[in-house]
């Protein structure tokens, strides 16, 4: 007669117990975690929002620049 032990396992409890581990250490990473206090959150997120703003303005005028040499260009040729 089989045991428990000798039984294969179920696939839905197969993975059940590999979704339980998963979050277990999940859990256990996020525990090891140095989060940032509100001061240092803040000043990553105003340096993170001024950056965006300068890589946006650079793009955009880079764009005007070569919208104005591509519309220069085409009224050449007609």
């Amino acid at each position: 007669m089989a045991t428990a032990a000798n039984r294969p396992a179920k696939a839905g409890q197969k993975f059940v117990d590999k979704a339980g581990r998963f979050f277990r250490e999940v859990k256990a990473e996020l525990r090891k975690v140095t989060w940032p206090n509100r001061k240092e959150l803040t000043t990553y997120t105003a340096v993170v929002i001024t950056l965006s703003l300068i890589v946006a303005l650079f793009l955009g005028v880079i764009d005007l620049g070569l919208s104005a040499i591509f519309s220069a260009l085409s009224g050449l040729g007609g």
